[in-house]
Order: C-alpha cells, then structure tokens, then sequence
C-alpha cells in the first residue's frame, strides 16, 4: 500500500509539473472554438482547388496584445495578418487558405507571432482528391489513309480495392478501338491519401476515310470519362499557329529556307515545281 501511494504522489506530482510547463508556454492568444481544422475530401477540378477557413482567436489577458505576423508551414497554407493591436478580452477573426493539387492527404499549420508572448499555432488539414481521374495522351491523334493506325494511353486514379473495370468506347462508326487492359503502375497508400494508379493503351485503327473532328470517349462506371480528339480543326491546316498540317492521303515533305537563291531584283518568280 505504502508503494502505490509513492507511486501516487509521483505521479500526480508529474501532471502536475506538465501542466505547469503546459501553462507557462501557452499563448496568451487563443481560439473561441478549436484551434484546428480539416476541409475533409477536397475535389479539384483544375490544376490545383483552394479551401478557406476562418479562425475566430481570443486575448485571454487583460491587455493588449500586439500581433508581428503570420507564418504558414508551407507555400500551400495563406493566413490574414491579423490585429496589429488586439485589446484585452477581444476577439479577432483570422482568414486562411489552403491549397491542394494532387491526390494525397495534406497537413500544415500557421504560427501566429506575437510580441513578448509565446506564438499560437493553427492546424489545417485536407485530403485532395482530383475529380477528373481518368485522363489520356497524347493530347489529339491525326489518322490518315497512309497512317491509318494510333495508340493512345489512358491513366486513371483508382479508389476501390479490386482493380478498375474496362472503359465504355464511344467513337465513330469508321474508327475501331480495342482495349488491351489496365496495368498497375503504382499502389496507393490510404495513410497519406493516394489512390492506386493504373494505365491502359488503346489501339485505334481507321476504316476508309477517317472522320474529321471526331472522338473516342472512355466512360468508366463511376461517371469519370475522357475524350481523345480525332483529326480536331486546326490539325490539318486550317488555322495558322496551330500544328504541323497532315492532309489525308498526301506525301509529307520538309522545307528548307537555305535551299532557296535569293532573286535579283527585277528576275521574275522562280516556278513552282510540280510534285506531280
């Protein structure tokens, strides 16, 4: 008995201690509600999605604190400045932001800096998740009749546990498509938020003459789709700037500047050879 009332005393002794440190280092700025906070699952629909949040932050003394700054952990957290004066029992409201760009799993936090008094320190966490999952390269594909074959790839961001199933193929009527199937190309790890990823190629072969500005769309069961442009405008010279023109059914050839002599004024206009 003599033991377990050591042990007692030591240990109550101890809280005590901690809780003494505890109060010595807090700061004397503190939140109404919780000094934290998830944005949960964070869906991003471009390059990147950026979530706000405001805190709501007390003087706890009775006099006035002065705020020096705010210092995100990382380039992917913003806060406000902050009362440069906060009178004694007032409450300010501090703006953050937080900015996702990939599928995974986010934490940082924001050190609010105050004079002659220990910093208070803000948590934010998200889970980013890209909505559009399933993409596909190369960017458009050209088919001709002397080329009339193409391969595409498509990626896609995997959630479940048993491995995605084939895509729907919409496409036009003259164009064949045939799936090869997913490959794995990397597990996710559901600690730090990111999915599985897989790969697929698509073989694409045209009958007769192929469409203009068409597609072959790949829809997977859960809504996520994407669409590989066939022979969009611009791709055959159309507009200018745009990309190298491939005219159905005629010879590529290259043009050299440095071939060509410079006329003498008054020559007349060298000919225009005939391909043909």
């Amino acid at each position: 008995m003599q033991g377990m009332a050591i042990l007692l005393l030591v240990g109550i002794a101890g809280l005590g201690i901690w809780w003494g440190v505890k109060m010595v280092g807090a700061s004397p700025l503190q939140p109404v509600e919780s000094g934290t906070h998830d944005f949960g699952i964070v869906l991003i629909e471009g390059k990147d999605a950026t979530v706000e949040h405001v805190f709501r932050l007390k003087n706890t003394t009775d006099t006035s604190l002065q705020i020096i700054k705010t210092v995100p952990s990382c380039g992917c957290t913003w806060a406000g400045p902050g009362e440069p004066d906060l009178p004694a029992g007032a409450i300010m409201e501090l703006p953050v932001t937080m900015t996702v760009k990939e599928s995974h799993k986010i934490d940082s936090n924001i050190k609010v800096v105050l004079e002659g008094h220990s910093p208070l320190v803000l948590w934010l966490s998200a889970e980013g998740r890209i909505r559009k999952g399933l993409r596909h390269v190369p960017e458009y594909l050209r088919l001709k009749p002397s080329h009339p074959d193409a391969i595409a790839r498509l990626f896609v961001e995997w959630w479940e546990e048993s491995p995605p199933p084939p895509p729907v193929i919409q496409t036009a009527r003259t164009l064949n498509v045939e799936f090869l199937g997913w490959e794995l190309k990397s597990r996710g790890k559901r600690r730090l938020g990111t999915p599985d990823r897989y790969t697929a190629q698509l073989s694409i072969h045209t009958e007769g003459d192929p469409p203009l500005n068409a597609f072959v769309r790949a829809v997977m069961p859960d809504g996520q789709e994407t669409a590989i442009p066939i022979n969009p405008p611009g791709s055959f010279g159309e507009t200018r700037g745009g990309a190298p023109p491939l005219i159905p059914g005629t010879p590529e050839f290259t043009f050299d500047p440095s071939q060509i002599e410079a006329d003498e004024p008054g020559d007349a206009p060298a000919p225009v050879p005939d391909e043909h």
